[in-house]
């Protein structure tokens, strides 16, 4: 099992859980019964509930791998919208949300890679 070392925030907690409910619907939305996507929402929903109870230091490694790659998604999602026209209101908005992408992978990921 694995734990986070710094607990999440309210935001990164709503944010990771914003993520974690987009996968597990990208999944239904499949209609697929494969060993491999039945395993993978049921990871989904653990950590949901786990980061809903505030449990943050029992975690499996493959729902801190599928917490760490929805939240690179919603990041390439946030890049996207960045550009050169992105009035300044947006800019500040999305680089706001990116920087609390950033903060909650890093600790997700810092969880991983300690034993």
């Amino acid at each position: 099992m694995l734990q986070l070392k710094t607990p999440l925030s309210q935001t990164e907690s709503e944010m990771l859980l914003q993520c974690l409910s987009e996968m597990e619907n990208n999944l239904m939305s499949k209609n697929s019964s494969s060993n491999q996507d039945m395993l993978k929402r049921t990871t989904l929903a653990s950590a949901k509930q786990k980061v809903q109870s505030q449990m943050y230091d029992c975690f499996y490694h493959e729902e801190i791998a599928n917490m760490v790659f929805a939240l690179d998604s919603l990041s390439r999602k946030y890049n996207a919208q960045l550009t050169e026209s992105t009035p300044t209101e947006t800019a500040e908005s999305v680089s706001t949300a990116l920087r609390t992408v950033a903060v909650t992978r890093a600790k997700l990921r810092q969880a991983s890679t300690s034993k």
